[in-house]
């Protein structure tokens, strides 16, 4: 496991993390977050990133984890409200 590195702004400070329990979504409204389970919360800019990105698993680059971030996440991203 590699330490958090948020890829929206760089930081690495979490604020906090939550594991979920979803129902199987259908293909035709499935979108990229359908399949998250683990999030964590950036407690600088307070976004919701899947912890998949944050702690980048599977050697994962910093610069792979923004670009997933960016095509996949952030569009339907909600941040937390302080």
């Amino acid at each position: 496991m590699n330490d958090f590195i948020c890829p929206d702004c760089g930081s690495t400070k979490e604020e906090g993390r939550i594991s979920l329990s979803k129902e199987p979504v259908s293909n035709k409204k499935r979108n990229a977050w359908a399949s998250v389970l683990e999030q964590v919360t950036c407690k600088d800019c307070r976004s919701i990133i899947p912890t998949h990105l944050a702690e980048r698993w599977n050697n994962m680059s910093i610069e792979e984890a923004k670009k997933e971030w960016v095509n996949l996440y952030k569009k339907d991203n909600q941040r937390q409200k302080i």
